[in-house]
């Protein structure tokens, strides 16, 4: 099973393949069935290309090109990821690094508390004025507003608004997960550069957890790392904490990874030709990178 979303661009489109295709069997056996679908559907909307970004290994014998296709562009999504197993309270807490579990208590000593919030426009709005804060702090891209209240209303109950507030006039943190089957996924977050030594966005992501493993989620995935370690997870002076800011994600990488779990990396992304066309020339109509 694989889900194929396609990008328009006048006449022709580009096909995209996310975290697919879903197969439980012999790839082997079942690829060349799947691929005709994908072919399939790209006559109907004029496919330039497909980008399939699997979610494990599919192990198709042989190279790339006799499955009938190519090894594609970057990531579209995060390459690697954490995934933390959702055990009991005192054994998440056990598999923290040292330090991150201490500002999960910290958070608690601190009474800072989680609020689940409904996906009402008060709530939306402050998610989205922290959100926009952060993203001018750290200098990264964030989504228009209608999408964050679009995510909420579509996932349902199968999403969370979180508040980590310190006190009566003043939010630490906040963020939304969404749970799909057996796992939860951190999808967005934010926090203020004010509140940072209590701790709040720490006990966030553990209530997340624990929101999570009561949907029945068996994993908790912390939704993108860099792709390579970084050397250390200091500033360049050495002297404190390196943060996270535009294309630098040391701060990121070790918020992340203090949680325990397991790093993760996702295979490569193949591309399916449908029209013999400069992949460049394709790739620029669907804004995917190479």
């Amino acid at each position: 099973m694989a889900q194929v979303l396609y990008r328009h661009r006048g006449p022709v489109s580009i096909g995209y393949v996310p975290r697919g295709p879903a197969i439980s069997g012999d790839a082997n056996a079942l690829w060349p069935e799947l691929r005709s679908r994908i072919d399939h559907g790209a006559l109907r909307h004029r496919t330039l290309m497909t980008v399939v970004e699997p979610d494990r290994s599919l192990s198709i014998a042989g190279r790339f090109r006799d499955a009938g296709v190519v090894r594609g562009p970057a990531h579209v999504q995060p390459g690697r990821t954490v995934k933390v197993p959702l055990l009991d309270d005192e054994a998440i807490l056990a598999q923290m690094h040292q330090k991150t579990r201490y500002n999960v208590r910290l958070a608690q000593r601190r009474n800072v508390r989680i609020e689940h919030r409904d996906s009402d426009k008060e709530s939306v709005d402050l998610f989205y004025r922290l959100m926009e804060d952060t993203s001018t702090r750290n200098q990264f891209a964030i989504h228009a507003y209608a999408y964050y209240d679009d995510f909420l209303r579509i996932f349902g109950d199968d999403a969370t608004l979180l508040f980590a507030r310190v006190d009566d006039d003043n939010i630490g943190a906040v963020l939304i997960a969404a749970a799909f089957g057996s796992e939860a996924i951190y999808m967005y977050g934010a926090s203020s550069s004010k509140h940072r030594a209590d701790g709040a966005a720490f006990l966030l992501q553990f209530e997340a957890m624990r929101w999570a493993r009561s949907r029945g989620c068996n994993t908790y995935d912390l939704w993108g790392i860099p792709d390579v370690d970084p050397d250390s997870t200091r500033s360049d002076d050495k002297t404190t904490i390196a943060g996270t800011r535009g294309e630098d994600w040391r701060g990121l990488f070790r918020f992340k990874t203090g949680f325990g779990g397991q790093i993760v990396t996702y295979p490569m992304t193949m591309e399916r030709r449908h029209v013999p066309i400069l992949p460049s020339i394709a790739r620029k109509l669907s804004g995917i990178q190479a």
